[in-house]
């Protein structure tokens, strides 16, 4: 008999030890279905959005899927087919890819999408490049995680030296790129005003929702960093770093679907080719002869574009002449 097949005693710290860990998938868990249900609203109110657009969401959405997946069968082994076994417990199986390595995979096409973003309303390269070069960063600290983790093999012999430097790269990186996403992405929208009050409205709203999605992810990162080098090299990282990917996912989702106007307004898109106009367009009351415009933001091609204010054309250039209405 091996000493792996030895089973330890349970220690009276067990809950310390897998409390974390089953925290970390029932919280997993719960942000793919905020995920699921935020695609589905994005499918049913954008049917005419690029087919870019459409591609990428689905193919985060297909990656998260995978790592619920995979995250719920080495839950099954932890759990269900190890139980009472802390070697089962202690194990990393495939928890090297499907956390650091994935994780970080998101992050970097959410951190990528807000880059370009941020290039078409600040006209700045040197901005989008730092933010693709901290992408870049964060990806490579959390690959070296995931490697230094699978030889590991086991939780307990992985926390060190060398993973406290990649865990380090990869979540402080993460969290300065999303530091500057907020502060950038605010700083341009709030030059972009017209005056209009929807227009202010809406504007304040996908302000507040950066500044929010950027603010939690950072402080996420942050504290997985804070818990994993902890005296005595507890397990508590493991409950917020099991979440990062879909935290990612879910802000990413949020940009896509922060067009959605509630209440009376009604969201109509008018196409051209595979182009969707994105503005809000109340529907004629009863003895009104034309359309109501509301005055929105369309982030289809990731821009944020305006509609004039009287004259509007579908495909003409919007007010300030440099963006184009999609």
């Amino acid at each position: 008999m091996s000493a792996t097949d030895v089973i330890p005693p349970i220690p009276p710290n067990i809950d310390a030890i897998a409390g974390p860990l089953l925290i970390g998938h029932l919280l997993n868990w719960c942000l793919f279905g905020a995920l699921t249900v935020q695609v589905c609203m994005y499918y049913l109110s954008f049917p005419h959005d690029r087919p870019f657009s459409k591609y990428f969401v689905m193919t985060v959405y297909l990656w998260e899927a995978a790592q619920t997946f995979m995250l719920t069968d080495s839950a099954f082994d932890a759990f269900a087919r190890g139980y009472g076994n802390l070697n089962h417990l202690d194990k990393i199986g495939t928890i090297w890819f499907t956390v650091p390595i994935m994780s970080g995979v998101v992050a970097f096409a959410g951190q990528s999408f807000y880059a370009y973003r941020i290039h078409i309303l600040s006209q700045s390269k040197i901005i989008a490049a730092l933010i693709l070069l901290l992408a870049t960063v964060q990806l490579a600290g959390s690959i070296a995680c995931g490697t230094q983790s699978k030889k590991a093999k086991r939780h307990s012999q992985f926390l060190g030296r060398d993973a406290y430097i990649t865990t380090g790269i990869w979540t402080g990186g993460s969290a300065v790129c999303d530091l500057i996403i907020a502060i950038c992405m605010t700083f341009s929208l709030s030059r972009r005003s017209t005056g209009m009050r929807r227009t202010s409205v809406l504007l304040k709203r996908i302000i507040l929702l950066t500044i929010e999605t950027g603010t939690v992810t950072a402080v996420i990162a942050i504290l997985t960093f804070i818990l994993s080098i902890l005296p005595g090299r507890p397990n508590y990282y493991l409950a917020p770093v099991g979440i990062l990917g879909k935290l990612y996912a879910n802000s990413i989702m949020a940009v896509f679907n922060g067009r959605i106007k509630t209440g009376d307004d009604t969201i109509h898109h008018s196409s051209t080719g595979d182009h969707a106009s994105g503005s809000m367009v109340r529907p004629p009351r009863p003895g009104q002869n034309a359309y109501e415009m509301g005055v929105g933001v369309s982030v289809t091609k990731e821009q944020v574009s305006f509609p004039p204010t009287s004259g509007w054309v579908k495909g003409e250039d919007n007010v300030d002449g440099k963006f184009r209405g999609i």
